[in-house]
């Protein structure tokens, strides 16, 4: 109980959509909040866009003191709940938002490494109208964008994906 009266980080659950709102809100009461973002490519009507989205959607999160600041941010707009039990909110391990805030760049994003596969790498597709279907890596397509697979299970087709729409099919 000795963490209700000291400064540690919470995970803040943000109402859908409301990130921004809530951490703002949360700001705004004179508390450290972090939002880390990314840049993210969405298909909107088709055509794909470079968006900036958050790292972990429906998250934030805040540094304060609970038995100061808790009801404050809990009834802030956009906020959903402290992440907790339902008697007590959960401190996250310093080290935890420490890592996440050495990865952010001068822009204000974290920059994700894309994954990188190998020819002959097994791969599940996990979206798309071929997903679940499983195959071999041939090579990499349109600058790392795409990659093109050998597929299993329709007698050795080849397809040509986005690489985010596949995982690795020994993780699966």
């Amino acid at each position: 109980m000795e963490f209700w009266s000291e400064t540690n980080w919470f995970a803040i659950q943000a109402r859908p959509h409301q990130e921004y709102l809530g951490a703002t809100n949360v700001a705004k009461l004179d508390i450290e909040v972090f939002l880390p973002r990314v840049h993210q490519t969405q298909a909107i009507c088709g055509v794909p866009r470079r968006l900036i989205k958050p790292l972990f959607p429906g998250y934030f999160f805040s540094r304060f003191v609970p038995i100061v600041s808790m009801e404050a941010v809990r009834f802030c707009r956009g906020v959903l709940r402290v992440v907790g039990t339902s008697r007590f909110p959960i401190p996250l391990e310093t080290e935890i938002i420490a890592n996440l805030l050495e990865r952010v760049r001068p822009d204000g994003l974290i920059h994700l490494e894309p994954r990188m596969y190998k020819p002959g790498d097994r791969v599940r597709i996990e979206q798309g109208p071929f997903e679940g279907f499983i195959g071999r890596v041939e090579r990499e397509t349109d600058e790392g964008r795409r990659i093109a697979i050998l597929l299993e299970t329709i007698q050795q087709a080849r397809l040509l994906v986005e690489k985010s729409w596949v995982g690795l099919a020994d993780r699966v």
